[in-house]
C-alpha cells in the first residue's frame, strides 16, 4: 500500500525549499556541533541502510570511518547447530514440576554437552570497513567552526574559516547510487590534501570484548593510484572478505602516489566516491565491475546529492513533530546537552524534538537489507560489546518500535528481510531443542543465520519461548496500519502459522489445575528472587506471547475467512492457558507460579509484555490486570540503568496511560549522560557503550504518548500531561488503517485540532482519557464527552474528518 500520498504537499514544500538553496546549516531538522569529534563515538553519522559513514570533522586531520551492514567477522560459530536435547524434555519438565529449577537447568546443559554442545556461542562481531584519513593544509588557526547533519538530506557538512578562506567538506551516502560521496572545497584557494586508508579499531587494545578469539582477518591489501584507491581484506577462517573501491576527482591538480597515501596538490576541488562490497568469496573480486559502475556516475557532487535527496527526503518528511518554534535560534548539541542537565524535572522541547528527528533519521539511515543492529549501522571498533549484533530479547524490538506508527515502511521491509533470511534456522532450533515443529528464535543473531547456540547455566536462553512472536509482532502491526493484504498472505501469514505451530507442539502438558504448563520457561534476563537460577516455569512473557500468537492468527483467519478447523483448535487451547497472577502487593507477577517470587531489581520488564508491545492488558478490557500492571511498573527498579530498560519502561508507561512513568524515564535518560555530542546514545550512563536502543526508540515513546491505537479504537494524548510542550505532529499511522494527518495541541488553552483519514470503511471509537472535552466533527454542533468515555465515528474508505476539541 502506498502511504506517500498523505504527505505529498509536505514533501513538495521540502523539495521546493531545498532546491531553492536552503543549505545544510539552515535546516531546522538537523543538528550541529561546535567541536570536532575526539573519539569515534562522537563522529557524525550518515547512511543509506547498506553503507554508513562516521565523520570526525577535524579541519586539518579528518577521519571518516566506513561501515557496511554485512561486515561481521567470522568466529566459526555461525554454522553450529543447537544440540538435539528435545528427547530429554520429559525429565526436565518433571524436575521443574517438583520445583527443582536449578537441577533441571544443569541437566539440560549436561545433556547438551553429551550431545556435542561446545558451550555458549557468540555471534560474529560487527566491524568497520576502514578509516579514510584526510590531511588538509591551509587549516591553521581556524575559526567559526561547525559540523552538522541535515536529517532531511542525510548530508554531513564541516565548515570553518582560516586566514580569510571559507573551507567546507561535505558528505552523504547515496540511496540512489549506493555510494559514499565526499567533497572538499575552498572558496578562495585550491585544495591541498593527502588521503590514506587504514584499518579502524582493529588492534586488540581497541576491542571491547571477545579477546579470547584470535584476529580474524588478514593484512589489508591497499593500492593507490592517481584516480583510484582500493582496500581489500580477507577473513581468516572463511573464504569471505570485503573490499572498498574509491574514485578520486581532483581537477587541475598535481598528484603524487606513494605506498601509503595519495597526495593532491592545488586541486580546484576534490570529489571522492566510494563503495564497500561484502564478499562471500574473496577471490571473486568486484573491483572491475565497481569501477565500471563508478565511472558511469556523474562527477558532480550536487547532482549526486539531488538524486539521493529525492529518495531520502521523501522518507524523512513523511512525518513531522514540531514542538519547538522555527523562529527561535537553534543551539549546538553541546549546548542542548548542557542545558538539559540544568533543568529540574522537565525536558527541553528543543532537545526532545531534535532527538525525535535524530531517532527517525538513524532508523531510516540504518534500514537496508538489515534493520539497525545494536549500533545502528555505525561502528568504530572490531569486537564491540555483545558483538554489536541483533539482540532479540529487547533491543532490536525497541529499535524497530517506531517504524510503523512513525510512517517508515522501509524500516519494516529491512526488518522483515532479515527475519526471512534467518527463519529457516528457527525450525532447526525448535526440532533440536524441543522436538517440536514450527519456529523458535534465539536471543541473538548476526542476521546471517538464526541458529540458537547462545545458552549455558548462567544464561538459559534455550528456555525462552517468546522470541519469535515478539520478532513478528512489528510485521503484524505493519499489516494493521497499512492493510497490505499481499504482505500478509505471502510473507507474514506462513511465519505466523509456524510460530503458533511450535506452541501447539510445546504445550503438551498441564499443571495440577488443568492449565497448560509452560515448562521450561524464561523471563529475560531475570531470575526469581527466591531462586539461584534464571530457569523457571510459566514466565508471564512466554504465556502472553503464546496467547498473542494464537489470537493474532485467529484474527487473520477470520479476516481471510480461511482455516475454520484450525481456528477452533487454537481457541480451545486458549481456554486452557494458565491465568496471570497478582502478587501480595497487587502487582502483576513475572512468573505465573505461586512458588516463584518477583525480583524487581532488574532492567528488563518482560512480564509487562501484555501491555507493551502487546495490547492484551488495557483499562477497557482487562481493568484488574491493568491496575496490576501499573503497580508492577511502579515497583520495578532500574537495575543497571541501561538505556533499553528506560525506553522499555517509557513505552510501557504510554500503554498504562501514565505520563509520569514516561517523563520520569525520558528525563533520567537525558540528564544522566547518555548522549554523545553526535547525539547518538549510549547503553549505560556516562557514555558507556555506543548503542542505538534509546535513539531509535525515542520517536516511538513520543508518538505513543500522543496517539494510541488498536483495531477500531484510537486514543488521543494517552500519556501526555501539561508539562509536554505545545505543538503539532503530522501523518501518524494507527493500527486500524487510519492516518492522523494532523494533530495540533495547546495544553494551556485546552484546544486540539485533529484531522484523520481512514483507508477503509469502518467505525472507530475515539477517546480522550484524561479530560472532559467538547468535540465538533466537520464543523457540526459540539458534543460533550466525559473523560474516559468513547464516541464513535463512521468512515468510508478514503474519507477525512476534521475534529475540533476543547
Amino acid at each position: 500500500m502506498n502511504l506517500k500520498r498523505f504527505t505529498a504537499f509536505a514533501v513538495f514544500i521540502f523539495f521546493l525549499q531545498f532546491f531553492c538553496g536552503i543549505s545544510n546549516a539552515q535546516s531546522n531538522k538537523g543538528m550541529f556541533s561546535t567541536q570536532s569529534a575526539q573519539q569515534w563515538q562522537e563522529a557524525l553519522i550518515s547512511g543509506n541502510g547498506i553503507q554508513g559513514i562516521m565523520v570526525f570533522g577535524n579541519p586539518s586531520e579528518e577521519r571518516v570511518i566506513f561501515n557496511h551492514e554485512f561486515l561481521y567477522e567470522p568466529l566459526g560459530s555461525t554454522e553450529v547447530e543447537p544440540p538435539r536435547i528435545g528427547k530429554y524434555l520429559p525429565e526436565i519438565r518433571e524436575m521443574m514440576r517438583k520445583g527443582k529449577y536449578e537441577e533441571a537447568l544443569n541437566y539440560s546443559v549436561n545433556m547438551a554437552e553429551k550431545e556435542g554442545y561446545a558451550g555458549l556461542q557468540w555471534t560474529d562481531p560487527y566491524h568497520p570497513a576502514l578509516a579514510m584519513e584526510i590531511i588538509q593544509s591551509g587549516t591553521e588557526d581556524y575559526k567559526n567552526y561547525k559540523r552538522s547533519v541535515n536529517f532531511e538530506s542525510g548530508e554531513i557538512m564541516v565548515e570553518w574559516q582560516s586566514e580569510g578562506v571559507n573551507h567546507s567538506r561535505k558528505s552523504f551516502v547515496s540511496r540512489a547510487d549506493n555510494v559514499i560521496v565526499q567533497s572538499i572545497q575552498n572558496d578562495k584557494q585550491n585544495v591541498n590534501c593527502s588521503i590514506q586508508l587504514q584499518m579502524q579499531g582493529a588492534n586488540r587494545r581497541d576491542w571491547a570484548t571477545r579477546q579470547e578469539f584470535p584476529v580474524g582477518f588478514e593484512k589489508p591489501e591497499i593500492e593507490y593510484s592517481k584516480n583510484w584507491l582500493s582496500f581489500r581484506v580477507k577473513y581468516k577462517i572463511t573464504d569471505g572478505g570485503y573490499e572498498v573501491l574509491t574514485k578520486i576527482y581532483c581537477p587541475g591538480a598535481d598528484t603524487k602516489v606513494s605506498e601509503n597515501k595519495l597526495e593532491i596538490i592545488n586541486a580546484q576541488n576534490v570529489l571522492i566516491i566510494s563503495r564497500i562490497e561484502s564478499l562471500k568469496n574473496y577471490n571473486e573480486s568486484r573491483i572491475q565491475q565497481s569501477k565500471q559502475e563508478l565511472n558511469y556516475l556523474e562527477a558532480d557532487y550536487n547532482s549526486l546529492l539531488k538524486k539521493h535527496i529525492k529518495i531520502h527526503g521523501e522518507i524523512f518528511n513523511r512525518m513531522a513533530l514540531d514542538i519547538y518554534p522555527d523562529n527561535l535560534p537553534r543551539r549546538s548539541a553541546e549546548e542542548l546537552i548542557a542545558d538539559q542537565m540544568q533543568l529540574k524535572d522537565s525536558i527541553s522541547p528543543e532537545l526532545l524534538e531534535t532527538m525525535f528527528n535524530m531517532g527517525r533519521y538513524a532508523l531510516i539511515s540504518s534500514s537496508g537489507n538489515n534493520p539497525p543492529n545494536l549500533m545502528g549501522l555505525w561502528n568504530g571498533q572490531w569486537r564491540p560489546a555483545w558483538s554489536g549484533d541483533f539482540t532479540t530479547d529487547a533491543n532490536i524490538n525497541l529499535q524497530i518500535a517506531s517504524a510503523n506508527i512513525c510512517n517508515l515502511p522501509e524500516a519494516i521491509d529491512s526488518y522483515m528481510k532479515m527475519l526471512e533470511r534467518v527463519a529457516p534456522d528457527w525450525e532447526i532450533n525448535a526440532a533440536n531443542l524441543y522436538g517440536c515443529r514450527g519456529y523458535l528464535a534465539g536471543p541473538r543473531t548476526s542476521g546471517q543465520r538464526g541458529l540458537h547456540t547462545h545458552f549455558d547455566v548462567q544464561f538459559p536462553g534455550h528456555f525462552w519461548l517468546a522470541g519469535t512472536q515478539w520478532l513478528l509482532l512489528p510485521c503484524y502491526e505493519y499489516y494493521q496500519v497499512s492493510g497490505d493484504r499481499d504482505f500478509l498472505e505471502k510473507r507474514l501469514l506462513p511465519m505466523m502459522e509456524k510460530t503458533a505451530l511450535f506452541f501447539e507442539d510445546y504445550l503438551s502438558e498441564k499443571d495440577e489445575n488443568g492449565n497448560l504448563f509452560f515448562a521450561p520457561s524464561y523471563s529475560p534476563e531475570n531470575r526469581p528472587a527466591n531462586q539461584n537460577t534464571q530457569a523457571s516455569v510459566n514466565a508471564t512473557m512466554d504465556i502472553a506471547a503464546a496467547k498473542e500468537s494464537f489470537t493474532n492468527l485467529i484474527t487473520v483467519y477470520n479476516e481471510l475467512n480461511i482455516n475454520i478447523k484450525k481456528k477452533k483448535q487454537l481457541q480451545k487451547l486458549l481456554e486452557k492457558f494458565p491465568p496471570y497472577l497478582i502478587n501480595e502487593h497487587g502487582a502483576l507477577k513475572e512468573w505465573a507460579a505461586e512458588d516463584l517470587e518477583d525480583n524487581n531489581k532488574h532492567r528488563h520488564v518482560s512480564h509487562l509484555y501484555p501491555a507493551w508491545p502487546g495490547h492484551e492488558i488495557n483499562p477497557e478490557e482487562t481493568p484488574e490486570l491493568y491496575v496490576a500492571a501499573e503497580r508492577a511498573a511502579e515497583m520495578r527498579e532500574r537495575g543497571n540503568e541501561s538505556a533499553h530498560g528506560l525506553m522499555h519502561m517509557a513505552l510501557i508507561g504510554t500503554r498504562l496511560k501514565n505520563p509520569e512513568i514516561v517523563l520520569d524515564n525520558l528525563y533520567f535518560l537525558l540528564i544522566n549522560n547518555f548522549l554523545y555530542s553526535s547525539l547518538f546514545t549510549s547503553h549505560n550512563p556516562n557514555l558507556h557503550i555506543y548503542n542505538s536502543d534509546a535513539l531509535c526508540s525515542m520517536p516511538a515513546v513520543v508518538t505513543e504518548s500522543l496517539v494510541y491505537s488498536r483495531p477500531g479504537f484510537i486514543e488521543f494524548f494517552p500519556a501526555m500531561d501539561k508539562k509536554f510542550p505545545n505543538g503539532k505532529a503530522t501523518n501518524i499511522l494507527c493500527r486500524t488503517k487510519v492516518v492522523v494527518n494532523e494533530l495540533e495541541w495547546n495544553n494551556q488553552t485546552g484546544e486540539y485540532n485533529i484531522k484523520i483519514e481512514s483507508l477503509t470503511d469502518q467505525y472507530i471509537k475515539i477517546m480522550f482519557r484524561h479530560r472532559d472535552v467538547k468535540i465538533s466533527v466537520n464543523g457540526a454542533m459540539p458534543i460533550e464527552i466525559e473523560k474516559g468515555k468513547t464516541f464513535e465515528l463512521s468512515f468510508n474508505a478514503g474519507e477525512t474528518k476534521n475534529i475540533k476539541v476543547k
